[in-house]
Formats: structure tokens, sequence, C-alpha cells
């Protein structure tokens, strides 16, 4: 596909990571943004190739990328993802990236479109919370902008369980993500619970965002490859 048509190609202009896939998760457009993050010269390069092509340890994840497009291409909705990995310039880097349905002009599906931003620190302060809160509270989202200091001391591996159980991952999926056994993870729950002072993972959950502990990506997390969709 030599020729892009302007529509994509206005993608150019637009802020962080842009580009779509046809309905086999093969690229049919990606801003210079996104082909410089996975290592490739211009955008052109992206053309044809799917995410195990891709000169990037993000081939790694390649295999959730394109079940993340296929669920948005069966089901129309939308997806949240936060994906941190080591990209082509030897650097990690965390991004939220949104994935939508991409239709045709007779309003079919024939395809998956994605953005991405990189998440700073300030991003990650500023983002954090509101993606939480959408997630687990959506009625809450748009008038809770405050959560108080927290005075709770976790481990590094409780501040992981933490946040992804906050972004509403289940105990099975966290155990995935983290390469340990859901029993771990459930005794992690237990000390949370014990911690927080609540008798249940709802009651932990609402003690965790009111105290803020959904407003940061553990810094450990910022080392270990993951694409975990932040909706279920």
């Amino acid at each position: 596909m030599s020729h892009v048509p302007p529509a994509l190609s206005m993608l150019e202009q637009l802020p962080g990571c842009w580009g779509c896939k046809d309905t086999q998760s093969v690229f049919v457009y990606a801003n210079s943004e996104y082909c410089r993050l996975m290592g490739l010269t211009q955008p052109q390069d992206c053309i044809g190739k799917t995410d195990h092509d891709m000169p990037c340890p993000t081939t790694r994840c390649a295999d959730q990328f394109q079940a993340q497009d296929q669920y948005v291409m069966k089901t129309g909705k939308r997806l949240r993802v936060l994906d941190i990995h080591p990209y082509a310039n030897g650097r990690w880097h965390a991004h939220l990236f949104t994935k939508t349905p991409w239709f045709n002009e007779k309003g079919h599906i024939c395809g998956v479109m994605f953005c991405g931003q990189e998440l700073s620190d300030t991003a990650i302060l500023e983002v954090g919370h509101w993606v939480c809160r959408a997630v687990t509270h959506p009625e809450k989202a748009l008038c809770d902008h405050h959560h108080s200091n927290s005075q709770v001391h976790l481990t590094s591996r409780e501040r992981e369980v933490l946040f992804l159980h906050l972004h509403g991952k289940k105990p099975q999926l966290i155990a995935q993500t983290l390469s340990v056994s859901v029993k771990t993870i459930e005794n992690h729950f237990a000390h949370l619970r014990e911690k927080f002072d609540v008798d249940s993972k709802a009651g932990l959950l609402e003690h965790a965002l009111a105290q803020g502990f959904g407003s940061a990506i553990p810094e450990s997390l910022l080392t270990q490859q993951l694409s975990v969709v932040l909706r279920d």
C-alpha cells in the first residue's frame, strides 16, 4: 500500500502514537512517533506488518495485542490498555493506549484504530486516579478529584497487586501478569485487607482509592513487560 489516504495521514499531525490495523491486525498506517518507538524509520515501514514483525521487544506481547484487537472488533467496544515495555531505543516506557473500532464508509467494522500517550510521572499522577475511578466508579469519575495521603505502608509486591486490583483485574489475571500462583495473590489480598482494616475486596478498593493508591503506577511495575486491559 504505497498511497496513504488523507484521512489517515492526518494522524501524523496529532500528538502521541496513532495508527490503525485491518481485521487481521495488519498495520494499515501508523504515525512517525509510533514508528520511531518501534524502531522503524518512517510510517510506510509499518504498513503490511503485524505486531510480530516489529524490530522491538514488544513482539513478546504480540499475541496479547492481537487478542485485544479481536475483542474490539468483535464487541464494537473501546479498550483502554496499560502497556509497559522496553522499546527499540533501549528505554522502558509506559503508555496508556486506547483501541477503538475502525468503521468503513458503509458503517462496517474494518479494523482497529489506536492511540497512545506516554505516561510521564506528571501524567501518571493526573491520569491514574481518573482512569481508576472511571473503571470502578464511573458515576464518580467526573466529580471526584481529590484524595488524602495514605499512611498505609505496603511492600512492592503488595503495591503491584493493589494497583492491578484497583484497575479491575481479577486474582487469576493478576497472578498471570506477575507470574505467581493465585494462592500467593490471595495471600497478598489477606495482608492488604489487614493493613487497610477492611474485611472485603470491595472495602479494600474503596479505602485504597480514597487514599490515592490508584494514582500512580508502582515503580516496580515499570521494569516488568506487560499489556494490561484496564477494563473487563
